[in-house]
């Protein structure tokens, strides 16, 4: 996923395209605060993790204000760390026991890691596809102006 947007601008990035609710920097905020509430806070593995940006890109949120580039290289920096945390956390135990639940979204209910990280890549893909049709749009609006300022 970072791959895919490492090339786009702060606009781009920020820009809600005709048809979407919500833009590239939302979903890539949303799948990381998703992967670490589902594996800290969800399984009560660790209820007290802290989710940061949760109110900027949590469930049911959409796009205020644009947001400003320190916080995208944030969620970048965010989501390497998150991946790099759940992997030692996992090796140390602390996923040994969860209490088991289900998501809205695919209501399969989930009693341990190895099923709880099989729907946060369930739910990441799903994202990746939304970003991949809206970078579409994003650069074939980018290519519309280039013309337009012919």
């Amino acid at each position: 996923m970072l791959g895919l947007v490492e090339e786009l601008t702060l606009e781009e990035l920020n820009t809600i395209p005709a048809g979407f609710n919500n833009n590239i920097i939302w979903n890539l905020g949303h799948i990381m605060i998703s992967t670490i509430g589902l594996c800290y806070v969800r399984s009560q593995a660790d209820s007290s993790h802290t989710i940061p940006f949760a109110k900027l890109f949590g469930k049911g949120t959409r796009p205020g204000e644009p947001i400003d580039q320190q916080t995208v290289n944030e969620v970048k920096r965010l989501i390497v760390e998150s991946i790099t945390q759940i992997e030692r956390d996992a090796a140390g135990g602390l996923f040994d026991k969860v209490v088991p639940y289900s998501t809205d979204t695919y209501g399969h209910e989930m009693a341990d890691i190895k099923e709880i990280l099989t729907c946060t890549l369930a739910h990441d893909n799903m994202h990746l596809g939304i970003v991949k049709a809206q970078k579409a749009v994003v650069k074939q609006m980018e290519k519309e102006k280039s013309y337009a300022g012919r």
